[in-house]
This record gives C-alpha cells, sequence and structure tokens, in this order.
C-alpha cells in the first residue's frame, strides 16, 4: 500500500499523508454482495436527535465479506481489489472455479489474477492461503483468525494488523497480539 505524502505548502498539510489508492483496480462493488447500510445518524426509534453532530456524509453500501472461507479446495482467483468505505483495509473479490463470488480482506501482497485456497488440510503456504493454524510454521504473522473453528474471524482484521503464532498445543493456538497479550 503506497503512502502519498504532501508537501508543508500550510501548517495543516505538514506531516500529512494519504493513500495513494494505486493498488485498487475496479472502482464500483459487485452489486450481489452488496446491501443497504442503514446509519441512525444520531436519532432514536421516533426519529429525534438524541446525539448531536452526526449525520451527513456520503451514502454508502454495506460489502458482504465471507469471514469463515469455508468453501474448501475450490480454486478461487482474486478478480479484482477494491476500496471499502466501511473499513480500513481493502477487499478483493474472488471467484471461485463454480462461478461462485466472494469478498475477503485482502492480505497485503495480494495482486489480481493471483489464485487463492482454502482448506480444512495442510497446503501451499503463501500469502492469501487459508487453512488451520496447526499446519502453519511457528513465528508466522497471520490475519482474521478465527476464535472457535467455523465461528468467522474475529481477531486481526484491520488494515496493517496481524498477530504472530506463539505456540500450537494439540487443537489450540497461542498467538502474540500487537498489544503483547498471548491468547
Amino acid at each position: 500500500m503506497a503512502i502519498r505524502i504532501y508537501k508543508p505548502n500550510t501548517p495543516g498539510t505538514r506531516n500529512y499523508s494519504v493513500s495513494s489508492f494505486t493498488e485498487i483496480t475496479k472502482s464500483y462493488p459487485e452489486k450481489s454482495l452488496t446491501v443497504p447500510n442503514h446509519r441512525v445518524r444520531g436519532r432514536n426509534n421516533r426519529g429525534v436527535i438524541t446525539i448531536r453532530h452526526r449525520g451527513g456524509g456520503h451514502k454508502r453500501r454495506y460489502r458482504l465479506i465471507d469471514f469463515k472461507r469455508n468453501k474448501h479446495d475450490v480454486l478461487a482467483k482474486v478478480a479484482s481489489i477494491e476500496y471499502d468505505p466501511n473499513r480500513t483495509s481493502h477487499i478483493a473479490l474472488l471467484e471461485y472455479e463454480d462461478g461462485e463470488k466472494a469478498y475477503i480482506i485482502c492480505p497485503e501482497g495480494v495482486q489480481k489474477g493471483e489464485e487463492l485456497l482454502s482448506s480444512d488440510k495442510k497446503i501451499d503456504f503463501k500469502i492469501g492461503n487459508s487453512m488451520p493454524l496447526l499446519h502453519m510454521p511457528l513465528g508466522t504473522k497471520v490475519h482474521c483468525v478465527e476464535m472457535l473453528p467455523g465461528a468467522g474471524a474475529k481477531i486481526a482484521r484491520t488494515a496493517g494488523s496481524s498477530v504472530r503464532l506463539v505456540s500450537v498445543d494439540g487443537d489450540e493456538a497461542s498467538l502474540k497480539l500487537p498489544s503483547g497479550e498471548i491468547r
């Protein structure tokens, strides 16, 4: 993810940086994977403003993200990398061999056209593949980790976050979080 740094022409632009969005390959979402996003805007069930200074902004549609990755042993091709206004990370559109499409949180380093695989067995260890933690080498940085099998990713889902695999004991694994906590 490239970062564009502004020249300090004014005090407000000193030390100011933004994402350059050079890795984005598609400017509109897959319609079948979006739903309307109702925002409260500081109002209660009667429409009365109960929290001030909220509201405005651009209308957004929510992108349905596949946090479970439970389509095992079916090869998926990265069709595009897209911007998601509802989260800090980019999302990748996967097209499976059987024609199904799904969004995932895009790992850093994944490019358009790559082939990814999700499996419950040991598979090729590369960025973007999904497999159980017991098949990964110790010290590996991982993201989108499930707390319970089949529950969907709960840990390290934001942009740039990752956890380190510390140990594996049977069917349980210990992860070191960015805060230093071991879970």
